[in-house]
């Protein structure tokens, strides 16, 4: 066919590559198949981009004036099949647009085209050379994970998939990781030889980055500049134009994962209202997704995926059996069974395998696995089999916990020697290392954060935070209960995540949980955000709190040995004792009206179910059979509402005992079990996918009617008590913060 005259131009744009001498079409180094015609009108496109070329234009280029043919028919199959090439969309196009009734526009950026040297070999290699910065000073960054979380959190409260949560994996920039300016643990090597990337800069939280086998794509998951919801994207390196692969309408996905020959990618994706979700696979070059199997989402979020070298199996977190533990699972694409390769602990065990990593040479697993007390340490097991082995050992309450971490993220170094992993051992968060043979850990200075490296090991992709702004607390100032917003304005916020705030029965106090001493401790203040008291000093995860009637006590949950139990502590943090007992998690604490009970959810029976506690002679009862948690007494002592932790609604039963009725269907979304408040007239609760962004709505018990309240301005907080509000409702309390990440490539020079 006839090309331009300058054949041995070479353009790129978005992920794709075209070598016109060779009439080739690349999407990451793989051949695109093209229909002749097909590749011509991209060429010209392409040599007029951001110009509109005509549908006159594009006849006297394909077909001569002495030719018969259906033009119109012709030309739009052609460019049907173009778009087909580059994944595009008419109705939302990346690259080409319709310029109705007249032609075309190619709207993509397009790098200016590269001239090679006459008689170059053609090769997939053949890129040109990245442009990289030096890095200097401090490096700042966060291990993302979708959304917030805190490894656990009795059941894992996340922030998360994605974090993911997907999680997962699922913000706060106080915690930011200390850095220091990158260099080599060589001595003799100087900090030069690391270099920083940007990867991607649009607006919006880009996590879970991974490289493409050639190295030369990168896959992530994104919440789009709109901020609506998760997908997977890849974008060739070096571009600014990620390509969309999944089109998620609902469920948090995360965590992709290559094939080995790069032609499709997997990741998980836990659904809303349910309690298991699934690991999907969807082409790299753009299709429809397929699912391959169900894996359970521990915490709700997505887990992390591995891709075997020979094809023949992916590792993901799964249960080892039915309503047992999370561990490390082998999945057979052969057969679809599953093998369980870090198994332990029996049903109802707190003993969960969290994240894992496959080492370089693809024959061991580090992993992390929580205890009861939610200390987190890292274990190495070999893909063939075997006992697993312990290569750290943290005793002390609270260690590995704090957000982002998630039970400690982690990666092999390149060389296969060491495990590089997240942890607030020293209490501020930061990274260290140990042996794969175990033996002393040490502080990490080499790498910024917590990624993933090339197949060469010699580069690392990895998510870096790009807002100053963490979570805080908001209040909301309403003319009646559900009425119009009168005012609106943060209320406490500092360099630390500041969560789960309560009022108490007078509304003249407020209590809340703050990470600023380092671990999760409660903290109380006037209405105001005035008079601030630090009420716990644990040294370990304290949360969820709540105000006895009176307003002389508060009960919370903490971990302890034997997981989270209740506490009670009196208004000025003095008098602490314990509620609870036993080897199972006992959380999300409230009072009964009367002052004489304590409701709260337990994992005794093997799920969560709400249950109350007598505070005159310590008798305790169960209240549901099929899933409670989060519950709350109506102030009129008939009802007691409860969410649950695996889905989305609220419901009710009777005091005295009942039928469990739903109140409120699909609302909290799944994953946002404690984004709810009761009040005297009504529930408010979060609508995740409101338009145009997440609302706070209320339901009057009076008339049973739903109206909208508050459109959040920023991303709500998954897995938290993130919603409260005084007796009368004209009061509330709610959690935001402005979770946005970028990604970054550190280059190692050798």
């Amino acid at each position: 066919m006839a090309m331009p005259a300058n054949t041995n131009q070479r353009w790129r744009f978005g992920v794709y590559e075209i070598d016109v001498r060779n009439a080739e079409l690349r999407r990451g180094g793989t051949p695109v198949k093209m229909r002749e015609q097909s590749f011509r009108i991209l060429i010209h496109l392409l040599e007029h981009a951001g110009e509109i070329v005509t549908r006159e234009e594009l006849r006297r280029l394909l077909w001569p004036s002495d030719t018969f043919v259906d033009f119109d028919h012709s030309l739009n199959t052609a460019v049907m099949k173009l778009r087909e090439a580059l994944g595009d969309s008419s109705d939302a196009p990346l690259y080409i647009e319709t310029i109705p009734k007249r032609g075309y526009r190619f709207i993509a950026p397009v790098s200016p085209p590269v001239n090679l040297p006459s008689g170059t070999a053609n090769s997939d290699g053949d890129s040109a050379s990245l442009p990289v910065s030096e890095t200097t000073g401090t490096q700042n960054s966060a291990s993302s994970i979708g959304e917030r979380s805190v490894p656990n959190r009795w059941l894992g409260r996340s922030a998360a998939i994605l974090g993911l949560s997907l999680l997962v994996a699922v913000g706060f920039a106080a915690f930011l990781l200390a850095r220091h300016t990158p260099a080599s643990r060589d001595e003799n090597q100087v900090s030069s030889t690391l270099q920083i990337v940007p990867i991607t800069t649009a607006p919006g939280d880009a996590i879970f980055p991974t490289f493409s086998p050639d190295e030369r794509e990168i896959a992530f998951a994104w919440d789009g500049t709109e901020r609506r919801r998760y997908d997977i994207y890849v974008q060739l390196v070096g571009s600014d134009m990620p390509l969309r692969l999944t089109y998620s309408k609902s469920g948090l996905v995360g965590y992709p994962a290559w094939s080995p020959d790069g032609r499709e990618i997997a990741f998980t994706r836990c659904d809303d209202g349910k309690s298991d979700g699934g690991v999907y696979v969807v082409p790299a070059l753009g299709g429809a997704e397929r699912k391959l199997t169900t894996v359970g989402c521990v915490d709700t979020l997505p887990g992390p995926l591995a891709w075997l070298a020979n094809s023949h199996g992916i590792l993901m977190i799964d249960h080892c059996s039915a309503d047992g533990p999370f561990g490390v699972v082998l999945f057979s694409l052969a057969t679809g069974e599953k093998q369980c390769l870090t198994n332990s602990g029996s049903p109802g065990s707190s003993e969960s395998a969290y994240r894992f990593s496959l080492s370089p040479d693809g024959r061991t697993i580090a992993f992390t696995r929580r205890v009861a007390s939610v200390c987190c340490n890292i274990h190495a097991v070999s893909l063939s089999g075997g006992a697993p082995r312990l290569l750290t050992a943290d005793t002390r309450m609270g260690c590995n916990t704090l957000s982002e971490f998630r039970c400690g993220a982690l990666m092999w170094t390149p060389d296969g020697k060491s495990i590089v992993f997240a942890s607030n051992r020293a209490t501020l968060p930061s990274l260290w290392r140990v042996s794969a043979n175990g033996g002393a850990i040490e502080r990490e200075t080499t790498y910024p954060t917590i990624g993933s490296f090339s197949k060469t090991g010699r580069r690392l992709v990895y998510s870096e935070k790009n807002s100053a702004e963490v979570a805080a607390i908001w209040r909301a100032d309403l003319a009646t209960a559900g009425g119009p917003v009168l005012g609106n304005r943060k209320l406490i916020s500092s360099q630390y995540p500041e969560s789960d705030a309560q009022p108490s029965s007078d509304g003249a106090r407020i209590v809340w949980m703050s990470i600023r001493t380092g671990s999760e401790e409660l903290w109380a203040s006037s209405a105001t955000g005035e008079s601030l008291l630090q009420l716990t000093r644990l040294n370990r995860y304290s949360g969820t709190p709540r105000w006895a009637p009176n307003g002389k006590w508060i009960a919370f949950d903490s971990y302890t040995e034997s997981g989270a139990q209740i506490f009670v502590v009196d208004s000025e943090g003095r008098n602490l004792r314990s509620i609870t007992s036993g080897t199972y998690d006992n959380a999300v604490p409230s009072w009964s009206r009367d002052g004489k009970s304590i409701y709260f959810a337990s994992k005794r029976t093997g799920s969560w179910q709400v249950w109350r506690h007598s505070l005159e002679n310590g008798a305790e009862r169960q209240l549901t059979e099929h899933g409670g948690f989060d519950p709350f007494e109506s102030y009129d002592s008939k009802a007691i509402y409860f969410s649950k932790f695996d889905q989305a609604g609220i419901w009710s039963i009777p005091a005295s005992g009942g039928p469990e009725l739903p109140v409120v269907a699909d609302k909290p979304q799944f994953g946002y079990w404690g984004y709810w408040a009761i009040s005297e007239p009504g529930l408010y609760f979060l609508d995740l996918a409101a338009e145009p962004r997440p609302a706070i709505e209320f339901y009057r018990f009076s008339t049973r009617r739903t109206s909208p309240v508050l459109t959040l301005d920023q991303r709500p907080e998954r897995e938290e008590p993130s919603l409260s509000a005084t007796m009368d409702g004209k009061t509330l309390y709610y959690t935001q913060h402005d979770r946005q990440n970028v990604i970054k490539m550190m280059e190692i020079s050798r």
